[in-house]
């Protein structure tokens, strides 16, 4: 019982780092973004050279990445929550949404795992 008590509070610990990390990564791209379409207005204009744009773009796209791996961590850990709350898992869920798996009138599905 303490286990279990522990790895929710983990993974609440887990879920309560992510959300910074994630609207700091949010923060970045829409930066780099608004940086890059600068510098392409301004290789239009003949102000800067093709490597700049490069550059720029590379910064975009790491910043992208960035984003996406802040996302997985953050919903890795909404799995991981999931788990610690109720240890079940849908097996051979015939839906998208894995709800409809779970409960069928309010009791657990018969087709869910248990570790």
């Amino acid at each position: 019982m303490i286990t279990a008590l522990l790895n929710v509070a983990d993974a609440l610990r887990s879920l309560q780092q992510d959300a910074p990390a994630v609207q700091a990564a949010v923060r970045s791209e829409i930066a780099a973004k608004q940086s890059l379409d600068l510098i392409q207005k301004q290789l239009l204009l003949g102000l800067v050279n093709q490597a700049t744009v490069l550059t720029a773009q590379q910064t975009y796209f790491n910043a992208v990445i960035t984003r996406v791996q802040a996302e997985a961590t953050r919903l890795s850990d909404v799995a991981a929550l999931f788990m610690a709350l109720g240890d079940n898992w849908p097996v051979n869920c015939p839906t998208d949404d894995w709800r409809g798996c779970m409960f069928d009138e309010g009791e657990p599905a018969r087709n869910s795992v248990r570790s």
